[in-house]
């Protein structure tokens, strides 16, 4: 996170999402939304969330955010970065640190633990993800009946099946009940699942559109928006990161384009990895980028199939194989591609366009 960098409060809401039915794990959380609109307030009260999102979408903001709102108000609350915690747990801390957190693990208080995220801490190793898990679990393990436990994701990395099993082996969370209603529980997995939330961020609106507008120093943000609904350009603002682009090409042309300098000024956008250590781990130049993703579209426009399967779907046979429409890249390059923000998760193992227009 830059030095300059300033939050701005959108009062994000997040919707649960219905995967208890789930008996793989692939699945598509985008039509997996259920119930009312939920609040910040209402995650922070929970024990056990997961937060679903895609690239650039705020949720690594946001949970710091809520550390530091909590902090602020003499709560014991931490941040970390779970790739961290898989290397060494006492220096994974980015907001409290080791010597607070065991204060904290010796009085009696509840505690609010951010984890962030599961797909940055598998870009080494698979099996990182699970070391974190069971080292965190491990320090936490007198204390997770006060422990309000967040952790986030990309939707194509989280695994409904096994990633749910093993948080709830390791974060533990029974609710205190009395002997009569222990006598009368029949299901203690059933119980479990009640405290184990996974959500999704939910997209802006409108109103949270032009709050971000004016606070990123646009003077008249209803010209703004109504810039956008001219050009049906909402799916440009849906996301913080993709929004900040659009607002500061309105801020140095006075407008925001035509529909086609929006596509074209998005692609470009969503071809550039906004993670350093995804950069890292899966360089890709931005000429190899472009040339992948215009072969890959055309295939996809060409066969009729918007779905893609990732390089490592070894038995996924769902949509176009990307290794054979890019005969002369390996497989960590066909991963590195895949992972731009131009392309969305669809189900476990496979990505298709962020939109059909591109």
């Amino acid at each position: 996170m830059s030095e300059d960098y300033i939050y701005i409060e959108l009062d994000r809401t997040f919707h649960e999402l219905s995967l208890k039915s789930q008996v793989s794990d692939e699945f598509d959380y985008h039509n997996l939304r259920f119930g009312k609109s939920l609040s910040w307030q209402d995650i922070l009260a929970g024990y056990r969330t997961v937060i679903l999102s895609e690239a650039g979408s705020g949720k690594t903001e946001e949970i710091r955010h809520a550390a530091q709102t909590l902090r602020k108000e003499r709560k014991p609350a931490f941040f970390l970065r779970l790739e961290h915690v898989a290397d060494d747990f006492d220096i994974a801390f980015e907001e409290g640190n080791l010597a607070e957190f065991e204060r904290w693990l010796s009085s009696d208080e509840d505690g609010w633990l951010f984890l962030d995220s599961v797909d940055e801490a598998r870009l080494r190793e698979p099996q990182d993800f699970e070391r974190a898990v069971r080292r965190f679990g491990f320090r936490l393990s007198a204390a997770l009946q006060r422990a309000h436990i967040v952790i986030t994701s990309r939707g194509s990395a989280w695994r409904p099946i096994t990633d749910l099993k093993l948080c709830k082996q390791q974060f533990k969370y029974v609710q205190p009940v009395s002997l009569h209603e222990e006598n009368s529980r029949a299901n203690t997995n059933d119980e479990q699942d009640r405290f184990f939330r996974i959500v999704a961020l939910d997209d802006l609106g409108k109103f949270q559109v032009e709050k971000f507008a004016r606070a990123k120093g646009i003077s008249d943000p209803k010209t703004f928006l109504d810039a956008i609904e001219r050009v049906d350009g909402w799916s440009m603002a849906a996301r913080p990161d993709d929004l900040s682009e659009l607002v500061a090409y309105w801020n140095k042309h006075n407008r925001i384009g035509n529909r086609i300098e929006l596509m074209q000024s998005s692609i470009v956008r969503r071809l550039t990895e906004r993670s350093q250590n995804r950069e890292e781990a899966f360089p890709l130049s931005a000429s190899d980028a472009m040339l992948g993703a215009q072969i890959v579209a055309a295939t996809a426009t060409m066969a009729q199939e918007s779905t893609i399967s990732v390089p490592d779907g070894a038995e996924n046979t769902k949509g176009i194989s990307v290794a054979a429409v890019l005969p002369g890249w390996d497989g960590k390059k066909c991963a590195a591609l895949l992972a731009r923000p131009i392309f969305d998760e669809a189900v476990y193992q496979t990505v298709r366009f962020h939109h059909r227009t591109v």
